[in-house]
């Protein structure tokens, strides 16, 4: 059985080197992280890991509790933090929420009673991070962040994606845009909603507060909400969605109602939608920089668990950007797109 001092003689580095290598990787160069890994698959060198904890009382286990693994943003935004994780070697363990505030104290608990080295938390309250911060573990929040509360954290620029969606539908024309929002409480939902609300207002359009819906970031609410907007007086000429399953109930109701997008209504989604690429008509919607927001969080808590990052807290703001589609047209002009007839 291969030993931890053949891996060095091989790889032709120090015993420490190669220590470091599987205790704290964040020190060794990425040359030679590789070079160490290909040498321990050569020899099928296994370090035991029960002992390694033990010896560092660490665990080299990453906690996650995210909101809605239902949420295709979320899923992507996972496979990127684990990507980046394992590339450190550290191992994840998962728990999903529902954006039920309970479920996510208990996922916390039991994070803190699986001795995790840290946690990377999407949370629905702030009583989650509290307990986290008072368990003194390192921990950092992605996509929702609060101001009053002093963590790392990584999120994309809600404001600015917002901002860009809305002022683009106004630029076509559209005065009557009805949004499709959560209950107000969550970072991303206000920071979209101030957004909207400061495209309209540097224009001097009102908002009308029937085309402000609480959908609660659900598909079937967005369905019934968008079923009403679409038969109500005031029908609003184009939807801008804040999330991608209210973006999925949306297109359902439009559907159900025979109408076609973008003739029947304009719409626009914070988030791609599954399948998007080959939805027909394309849709225009607020693209975050999902890779980076994952690779960014495993980097940060590692660092911070490793020591190599210490002192103030960051706050990275990413910029997400304007993808544009078929699914909007100006208003009260024909359509330029015609959808295929079966």
């Amino acid at each position: 059985m291969s030993t931890i001092h053949d891996v060095a003689r091989k790889a032709r580095v120090s015993v420490m080197t190669v220590s470091r290598t599987l205790n704290a990787p964040a020190k060794v160069s990425a040359k030679t992280r590789k070079t160490i890994h290909r040498v321990m698959d050569q020899l099928g060198y296994e370090p035991n890991q029960i002992a390694r904890s033990l010896v560092r009382k660490k665990s080299s286990t990453l906690g996650i509790i995210m909101p809605d693994i239902k949420n295709t943003f979320f899923n992507s935004w996972f496979r990127a933090v684990e990507h980046a994780a394992r590339l450190l070697h550290y191992n994840l363990i998962l728990c999903n929420t529902d954006e039920n505030p309970e479920l996510e104290i208990s996922n916390v608990r039991l994070m803190l009673g699986q001795r995790v080295d840290g946690i990377i938390l999407i949370p629905h309250s702030r009583e989650s991070a509290l307990r986290i911060r008072r368990s003194q573990l390192p921990f950092i929040l992605v996509d929702r962040v609060f101001d009053d509360l002093a963590s790392d954290c990584v999120s994309t620029d809600h404001y600015a994606g917002a901002f860009a969606a809305t002022d683009y539908l106004i630029g076509l024309g559209h005065t009557r845009i009805a949004v499709l929002r959560g209950p107000g409480v969550l970072y991303p939902d206000v920071e979209r909603y101030r957004g909207f609300r400061d495209a309209m207002e540097r224009k001097e359009i009102p908002i009308h507060s029937q085309h402000v819906c609480n959908c609660e970031f659900q598909e079937a609410l967005a369905f019934e909400t968008t079923t009403r907007l679409l038969m109500s007086h005031q029908r609003p000429t184009a939807l801008f969605s804040f999330n991608s399953l209210m973006t999925i109930g949306a297109i359902k109701a439009i559907r159900t109602l025979g109408l076609s997008i973008p003739d029947g209504v304009s719409i626009v989604t914070y988030d791609e939608i599954p399948g998007h690429a080959v939805f027909s008509p394309r849709m225009t919607f607020v693209q975050q920089p999902i890779e980076s927001l994952g690779q960014e969080a495993a980097r940060i808590i590692i660092e911070r668990i490793e020591g190599v990052r210490k002192g103030e807290f960051s706050r990275v703001l990413l910029s997400p950007a304007l993808v544009v589609g078929e699914s909007c047209r100006p208003c009260g002009a024909k359509s330029v797109y015609s959808p295929v007839k079966h």
